[in-house]
């Protein structure tokens, strides 16, 4: 063995370095994972074959490894790790050749893109890649980035390192957006960059605000990152509970675990979204201080107004805090007390089946131990419990095909307790909403009529839809009602 390593471990420092020196060659980073991967493959490969790489493996016809056999020991749970003093012998890094290695890589990877990307379920979660290119180019024709900038600068640009933290705010957002790290960096640095030099701003400074605040798309949520990870962990993580369930002795994940072995692309999108904004404010927090301890290198910066017109305390509180928070706070209430909330009167062809028991209890001793040691032993007497009055009251109720008289009662049922008014109506009245305050917030000696015309329209869409409108009512006509109070609200939107 080469400096007192296993070859796995030897050729794992080889993938590693080359893969290392390869980012750092400047080549694109696509190409560079690419070229790595033959390179470090051709270099293990070719120690394998000269017999410099040696895997220590146990040896499997020992005396001691039978003896731990007999005792009952699975096979899985014997490794270099849990019994280091096993015999082992000396094994090639490929048993059965580099050629055998490459062909079943290869093949691999082929059925793979066949199964997730060209015939899986997840081509859909793929799509979100399209989308968020999508949203790239239209930030980028649409100039949004660049007001956005100036306006986070006329915020911020008056603090200390003020440029720096605006910098950080927008990126955070642009992240958002376009989910991915080129297009935020090259963004930031053709708006920001210039910007901050004219002003006096430290070139280090300037530079690695702009590249942090860029790597912030790996980790906000939505992320092109996470998405194509979400697609492989799901397997991955279900395929490791299945190993996991089997290893103690428990038939599947399902009944080792309690919950089905899922982790889908929301999971981990709310897995990292506290991170991801920690990560922001880190960085402005960064930038701030630096500012305070070297006010030359990150000034001050007032970057003036393009509105002339003076916005009082008063009226920014009232219109930027206090009407959204009441627009808000209001669908919230109305939701809680049942005015707004789900029109679907949807019946099922069959009644709902019983609960079963939290935890499976009919399992093997092995599996039952595994399974008190995972969850406790007040889980598991809780499903005991559970699964006893299930046993008394005859077992878990199965669904049954309701008839038709059945199904006409629960449709009423049904329609009694829809709210009046549909989510989606009250959303989308309440974004609207949203808006005429903004612009009233913006332009306070602006006409009001334009603004009381369209909150009276969102009020009588409101009514509209609570009088005349049922859940039974088909979404065209449901449009032709609320069609002219729509039309005045989008008036009075586009006025104010």
């Amino acid at each position: 063995m080469l400096f007192g390593l296993d070859g796995v471990e030897i050729g794992l420092l080889i993938v590693f370095l080359c893969l290392f020196g390869g980012i750092l060659s400047g080549f694109p980073v696509a190409f560079a994972i690419g070229g790595s991967a033959v390179i470090s493959f051709g270099i293990v490969a070719g120690l394998d074959s000269a017999g410099w790489l040696i895997h220590q493996a146990i040896d499997t016809g020992s005396a001691e490894y039978a003896a731990l056999i007999a005792e009952g020991v699975r096979p899985d749970k014997i490794s270099v790790f849990t019994y280091p003093e096993l015999s082992r012998v000396g094994l090639p890094v490929f048993p059965q050749g580099w050629e055998t290695a490459l062909d079943r890589n290869v093949s691999f990877v082929v059925n793979r893109m066949n199964e997730r990307v060209l015939a899986g379920q997840s081509i859909e979660t793929l799509l979100a890649v399209l989308m968020f290119v999508l949203m790239g180019i239209t930030l980028e024709r649409s100039k949004i980035a660049n007001d956005l900038l100036l306006t986070m600068a006329r915020v911020f640009g008056p603090l200390p390192g003020g440029l720096a933290v605006s910098i950080v705010v927008v990126g955070a957002f642009l992240a958002a957006s376009t989910g991915i790290v080129g297009a935020t960096v090259v963004t930031m640095g053709l708006l920001a960059l210039p910007t901050m030099l004219r002003n006096n701003y430290s070139p280090e400074l300037a530079t690695g605000v702009i590249a942090a605040s860029g790597t912030l798309g790996q980790i906000i949520p939505p992320s092109i990152v996470i998405v194509l990870l979400g697609t492989l962990a799901g397997d991955l993580y279900a395929a490791a509970q299945e190993e996991r369930a089997s290893s103690v002795g428990c038939s599947d994940a399902l009944t080792y675990l309690g919950e089905p072995a899922v982790v889908s692309v929301g999971t981990l999108f709310q897995a990292a979204l506290l991170p991801g904004i920690m990560l922001a404010v880190l960085y402005a927090g960064y930038a701030f201080c630096y500012a305070l301890l070297n006010p030359s290198k990150a000034p001050a910066v007032e970057m003036g107004s393009t509105n002339s017109e003076v916005i009082t305390r008063n009226e920014a509180l009232t219109w930027f805090i206090a009407a959204p928070a009441a627009l808000i706070g209001g669908m919230m209430v109305l939701s809680s007390i049942g005015l707004i909330g789900n029109q679907s009167v949807a019946v099922d062809s069959f009644s709902q089946a019983g609960e079963t028991a939290s935890l499976r209890t009919s399992v093997s001793p092995d599996c039952q131990a595994a399974m008190i040691e995972l969850h406790g032993q007040e889980a598991w007497d809780a499903a005991l419990a559970e699964q006893a009055a299930i046993n008394e009251a005859g077992g878990v109720a199965k669904a049954t095909q309701l008839t038709e008289d059945q199904r006409a009662a629960q449709l009423e049922i049904n329609i009694a307790n829809a709210a009046p008014v549909g989510t989606g109506i009250a959303i989308v009245m309440v974004l609207l909403g949203l808006v005429l305050a903004t612009a009233r917030g913006i332009s306070p000696t602006s006409d009001p009529r334009p603004l009381w015309i369209g909150f009276a329209a969102i009020a009588a869409v409101f009514l509209v839809d609570a009088l005349f409108v049922s859940p039974l009512t088909s979404p065209g006509f449901t449009f032709l009602m609320i069609l002219l109070p729509l039309i005045v609200v989008l008036w009075a939107t586009w006025q104010a």
